[in-house]
């Protein structure tokens, strides 16, 4: 076996292993803290935190993004931390 088909075939072991794990088990092999998701506020409700006393504009704004704004989150921090999916960086 060539030495790329073995790395691919302890990849897809690896993979197949920790699918099935449950999100306890999984953590317990974290070596540091991790940031859960649910910690993370959406678009959405930054937005209504940061403009509570500007409450007209806040409306119009979510209304016309509500869908994009529910699930988009503005994280600033060391996202290796972050327990998530997927991570998408639109630098220019």
């Amino acid at each position: 076996m060539y030495p790329g088909n073995k790395r691919k075939k302890l990849w897809k072991e690896e993979k197949e292993r920790l699918l099935k794990m449950t999100l306890e088990d999984r953590r317990k092999e974290y070596l540091r803290e991790h940031v859960p998701l649910k910690d993370i506020p959406t678009w959405m409700e930054e937005m209504k935190s940061k403009n509570q006393s500007d409450d007209e504009n806040t409306k119009e704004a979510l209304q016309v993004k509500k869908s994009l704004s529910e699930k988009v989150s503005l994280y600033r921090g060391d996202i290796t931390l972050l327990e998530i999916d997927a991570i998408v960086n639109a630098g220019k």
